[in-house]
């Protein structure tokens, strides 16, 4: 297993730089858990990412709260207690992201699911956090020092339709999520998150950005 993962990221990373995704969505995994269930198996793993502003501040972190017990066997279609939240662990105001997203190997070669098909989020509180649709969740107001967001999810689930069960054989799935924040100053979290410091012009980053303008500190 140890040597199919490493072929796995070897190969997940040349994808990536291939399709011109940025380096920030390869992450470091802090945790796994692994459970089997016939010839399904499903490791879940979690990082807390610290995020380098472009505006020359310090580094900034925020933990990632990922509250998972693997259970003893795992069924498709069956919701699996999973909580992710991100708590303010610094002594200044936070703006803070998401970024939740499903991999998958088989045979040691990445095998395409998707987040929303037959990996979905069970529970998404869409009134604090908002899908930017650029890979990440926004939450829609400022953590003070030590406080912690409300949860982003709080289960998962497997689906795979029974005529496709056969494809899906050996094939290990993974959900990651990671975390970035940026203090509330100014407009630093435009130019820490999107690289500019004008405003957002189309939905649903718009929406986002303006929120955020309105809870920001000068």
């Amino acid at each position: 297993m140890k040597n199919q993962l490493r072929t796995f990221f070897r190969k997940l990373r040349v994808n990536i730089k291939e399709r011109g995704t940025p380096r920030k969505r390869l992450l470091i995994f802090l945790a796994i858990g692994l459970v089997t269930f016939l010839t399904f198996a499903w490791f879940i793993t979690s990082d807390s990412v610290q995020n380098k502003f472009k505006s020359g501040n310090p580094l900034f972190d925020v933990a990632l709260v990922d509250d998972f017990t693997p259970p003893n066997e795992i069924k498709p279609d069956t919701e699996i207690n999973k909580v992710v939240a991100a708590k303010n662990t610094e002594e200044i105001d936070a703006f803070v992201r998401l970024m939740v997203f499903p991999t998958a190997l088989k045979d040691g070669e990445p095998f395409e699911v998707q987040l929303g098909d037959q990996v979905q989020l069970i529970g998404l509180d869409a009134t604090k956090w908002k899908d930017g649709e650029d890979g990440y969740y926004y939450y829609l107001d400022k953590l003070a020092p030590g406080e912690t967001s409300s949860n982003l999810f709080e289960k998962v689930k497997l689906v795979i339709p029974n005529e496709q069960k056969d494809n899906y054989k050996d094939v290990t799935f993974d959900i990651v999520a990671k975390t970035e924040a940026i203090h509330t100053r100014k407009y630093d979290y435009r130019i820490s998150w999107w690289e500019t410091d004008d405003p957002q012009t189309a939905d649903p980053l718009k929406t986002i950005d303006e929120t955020l303008a309105e809870k920001r500190a000068e």
